[in-house]
């Protein structure tokens, strides 16, 4: 097999190829494979099988990192859609033997339980090539210990989504949630679902807090109580929130910053606040999975998910910021989304290490709440 430093310093300029790509939609995205005759054969004949999220997400990865991957060398990409807590249920079972997936992407609040259950591999970052391009505070939240097991993709802003035909005056901050004027129009998504936690972690750092205090805690599910009788939905994924928006069933919520401005872009009449106290982050990574058979093959690939060649394609088709800084993206998305050095360094990240035990105690709190 060809080296990935052979991979590239030899890509032709120009290339006739013969390429198939299948792409197989079973209500997501469920595969992505495509091999050319002239390829360099790096991976001839060979399959990773990557699992990453379906819809837009998979479209677009499997469009900047999956096709030019299978271009050059030949290997087959299967991408296997789902979310991070059936990943890591299927790599629990399958540890031992031959893991489900090669290559997996986890968002922060399952990285801890991966790495204790032992299904994800360190990363050995001297084999990306560009891994001292990726921005140094999202590769810090895959670093478990001291030892970094993810490589950082796709980094979001967890703010508040408006709608801008029934909201006067934008949201500026976490609490504006909590204002009366909205009664009967908020959506409160459960702390099962990532945006949950992190608008609770959001209330709490505006009062000066820490979610892993508990008095802290204590204080922000006062403030939630307010909202009892006031929250209109309860979405327990992003897409369930932009249909909330869409359709009016709220007014206002903690929602992703890329996502919202997709709709704003499709013209529904959805606006976007980045909360004074700071923004909560959002994050995906990928890692190789614990004694995988295609380690090699799945180095090649992540060459390809770092580089700032692939990256803004990615970028462009999710509307999300990727993680290497010398990403360049077109004017419309520079001027919506921040990227890039020191974008970050404010961020609010919550720390799933300490607060992953007690999840399932504060959901229960949650539930008494809102039932």
């Amino acid at each position: 097999m060809t080296s990935r430093s052979t991979r590239r310093t030899t890509r032709p300029l120009t290339r006739t190829l013969a390429v198939t790509t299948a792409l197989t939609l079973t209500g997501a995205l469920a595969a992505c494979s495509a091999g050319g005759d002239d390829a360099s054969g790096d991976g001839s004949g060979e399959t990773l099988k990557v699992a990453v999220y379906a819809g837009s997400w998979g479209e677009s990865f499997a469009k900047a990192f999956v096709e030019p991957f299978e271009e050059e060398t030949g290997a087959t990409v299967e991408l296997v859609p789902g979310g991070p807590a059936d990943w890591l249920t299927a790599l629990r079972s399958t540890k031992g033997g031959t893991p489900a997936y090669d290559v997996v992407a986890f968002t922060p609040n399952v990285i801890p339980s991966a790495v204790s259950a032992g299904v994800v591999a360190e990363l050995d970052t001297a084999q990306i090539e560009q891994f001292d391009q990726l921005n140094e505070v999202l590769a810090e939240q895959s670093n478990v210990g001291g030892t970094q097991y993810g490589l950082p993709l796709t980094v979001g802003s967890t703010g508040i989504a408006y709608r801008t035909d029934k909201v006067d005056e934008p949201p500026t901050d976490w609490s504006d949630l909590l204002d009366p004027a909205y009664c009967g129009h908020v959506a409160v998504s459960p702390l099962t679902f990532n945006t949950g936690v992190e608008f609770l972690a959001g209330l709490i750092n505006e009062a000066g807090g820490s979610i892993t205090d508990p008095d802290d805690v204590d204080a922000a599910f006062e403030q939630l109580e307010t909202l009892k009788d006031c929250a209109s939905t309860f979405p327990a994924d992003g897409t369930s929130v932009e249909t909330a928006l869409s359709n009016g069933d709220a007014w206002v919520a903690a929602h992703w910053d890329g996502r919202a401005f997709v709709q704003q872009n499709a013209g529904e009449p959805i606006g976007f606040a980045y909360p004074a106290s700071g923004s909560v982050g959002a994050l995906t990574s990928l890692f190789v999975t614990e004694g995988t058979e295609q380690e090699e093959l799945a180095y090649t690939f992540l060459d390809y998910v770092a580089s700032s060649e692939y990256q803004p394609v990615f970028s462009e088709g999710t509307w999300y910021a990727a993680s290497n800084d010398q990403n360049e993206y077109p004017a419309q998305f520079d001027g919506q989304i921040t990227s890039g050095q020191g974008a970050y360094d404010d961020f609010v990240w919550v720390d799933y290490e300490t607060i992953t035990p007690q999840l399932p105690d504060l959901q229960a709190r949650w539930q008494e709440i809102f039932g």
